[in-house]
């Protein structure tokens, strides 16, 4: 009978062991998951990239850093027969970097000391300022920039001119093919440029993911009405509809 009972015990310790065996077992098997969501929404980014002076009194951007938010301010200085120029302007690039199809439009949001479009008077009118689109190229290297961003992108006709080209009449006054006063006043303004898709990754910093254009701006000297100053500003909106 006594070795029975240690049968018996034996037994049931060697079915404690399978049991506690059994648990142990089954919380090293044990699993979870961590389900990440996320998202990609359209983005567009316009920034000052170079300048190139034409006569003019200088040129800046704020911050001057090239790649920083476009806020450029070209100063003609004197544009009346004073100045021996033919042309006075500048070439601002921009560059741009999207991540779906995009347009860029242009308006004259403000202005001040001009006269009326035609005005008989011989004030300097918004007509007076040359204004045109040129040069789209991959920035950098290109790597990052789609294949058909350069090829696929379109200047509106009117705008796609370097007005300090434009000829001149036999009074020394040019003829445009745009100018400021071909632009809205009201935000987001006109287009004056379309295309595919610019960037594929990189970020706001990447010198190889953008596309740039050269926006240019120009006024012959003439004996305009005299005036203390004159100022216009031309704000772009890049978006992606």
């Amino acid at each position: 009978m006594k070795r029975l009972f240690s049968q018996l015990g034996r037994l049931a310790v060697l079915t404690l062991a399978f049991a506690m065996s059994a648990v142990i077992a089954q919380a090293q098997t044990d699993t979870g998951t961590v389900t990440i969501n996320g998202s990609v929404g359209n983005a567009a980014s316009l920034r000052w990239w170079t300048f190139t002076n034409n006569n003019a009194s200088g040129g800046s951007n704020a911050p001057n850093v090239q790649n920083s938010p476009l806020a450029f301010t070209l100063n003609l200085g004197d544009v009346s027969p004073n100045n021996p120029n033919t042309y006075v302007g500048g070439t601002v690039q921009v560059i741009m970097r999207t991540n779906a199809a995009y347009t860029l439009s242009a308006a004259v949001t403000s202005s001040s000391g001009f006269g009326a479009a035609g005005n008989a008077n011989g004030d300097i009118a918004l007509e007076d300022v040359g204004f045109g689109l040129q040069n789209l190229a991959a920035s950098g290297t290109g790597t990052l920039v789609t294949a058909t961003a350069v090829t696929g992108s379109t200047i509106v006709a009117a705008f796609d001119n370097d007005p300090g080209a434009a000829p001149l009449d036999g009074d020394g006054i040019p003829t445009y093919d745009a100018n400021l006063d071909d632009l809205s006043t009201t935000a987001p303004g006109t287009q004056v440029l379309s295309g595919p898709r610019i960037s594929r990754r990189g970020s706001f910093s990447s010198p190889n993911n953008g596309l740039l254009a050269d926006t240019i701006y120009t006024v012959v000297p003439e004996f305009f009405t005299p005036t203390a100053s004159f100022s216009a500003t031309v704000t772009y909106t890049l978006a992606t509809p």
